[in-house]
C-alpha cells in the first residue's frame, strides 16, 4: 500500500468509527412494527447512514407519510435512550484515532447522526480532544446533507482544504467528490451492498487500523 500525504482527514461516524447498526435497526423494526406493520422489512433492509427523516419517509412509504413526524419523534426517544448500550466503536478505532492526533494530523466529523446522540457517544468514548469540528445534520439551524457539512467544515479551517475524506456509503464518497476531496472508502461499512460504479475512490480499507498504513 502506497504513502499518502495525508494532512488533514474528516470521518464519517456510523459505519466508519462506530458500528450502531444494531441500535439503529431495533429502533426501526420496532417503529414501524407499531406504526405501519406491512412495512416491517423495509425497516429490516433500509441503509444506515442517509439523514433520520429520508430514511424514516422511505421505510413508511407514500402510504403512510401522515405518520412521519411520528416516526422521527419516537426513533429520537428510543435511539437516544439506548444508543451508548448499543454502539460499539469499530475495532482499533481509539489507537487510529490516538495515531492520527499523535502526529498532529487535525481530524473533523461530519455524519448525518443528529448532534445529542453524538455527542453522547463520543462523551462516553473520551473522543472529545480528537475532532477540530464536529458537523452533524441538526447542529446548524437548518438541517444539512453530508455535502454542506464538509463545505462547512472546509470554510472553518482552511487546513481541512485538500482533506481526506473517510466514509462508508455511495453518499460519502459522492459529497467528498463534490467537494473535491480524495474519498477513502472504508468497506467493512454500511454501504457494501450499494453500487459504487460512479463513486472516484482514493483507497479502499477493509479494516479502520489500515489508515495507519497511510498517514
Amino acid at each position: 500500500m502506497g504513502k499518502s500525504l495525508i494532512k488533514s482527514i474528516i470521518f464519517d461516524f456510523d459505519g466508519t468509527l462506530v458500528d450502531s447498526e444494531k441500535a439503529i435497526y431495533e429502533c426501526f423494526q420496532s417503529i414501524t412494527r407499531w406504526l405501519a406493520p406491512e412495512r416491517v422489512n423495509y425497516a429490516k433492509n433500509i441503509l444506515i447512514g442517509p439523514p433520520l427523516r429520508d430514511t424514516a419517509s422511505e421505510i413508511l412509504g407514500p402510504e403512510n407519510q401522515n405518520q412521519l413526524d411520528k416516526f422521527v419523534e419516537l426513533f429520537i426517544e428510543m435511539h437516544d435512550e439506548q444508543v451508548i448500550k448499543y454502539t460499539k466503536p469499530y475495532p482499533n478505532a481509539i489507537e487510529v484515532l490516538k495515531a492520527v492526533y499523535a502526529k498532529h494530523i487535525p481530524m473533523a466529523l461530519a455524519t448525518n447522526k443528529r448532534l445529542a446522540p453524538t455527542k453522547k457517544l463520543i462523551d462516553h468514548f473520551g473522543w472529545e480532544n480528537y475532532f477540530h469540528f464536529i458537523e452533524c445534520s441538526d447542529s446548524q439551524p437548518q438541517i444539512r446533507n453530508k455535502d454542506a457539512m464538509i463545505q462547512d467544515i472546509i470554510n472553518q479551517n482552511e487546513v481541512f482544504y485538500g482533506s481526506y475524506f473517510f466514509g462508508d456509503t455511495v453518499n460519502d464518497g459522492l459529497s467528498a467528490n463534490l467537494n473535491q476531496l480524495p474519498f477513502i472508502k472504508a468497506s467493512y461499512g454500511y454501504g457494501q451492498n450499494q453500487d459504487w460504479s460512479k463513486v472516484l475512490m482514493h483507497q479502499e480499507l477493509n479494516q479502520l487500523s489500515e489508515i495507519l498504513d497511510l498517514i
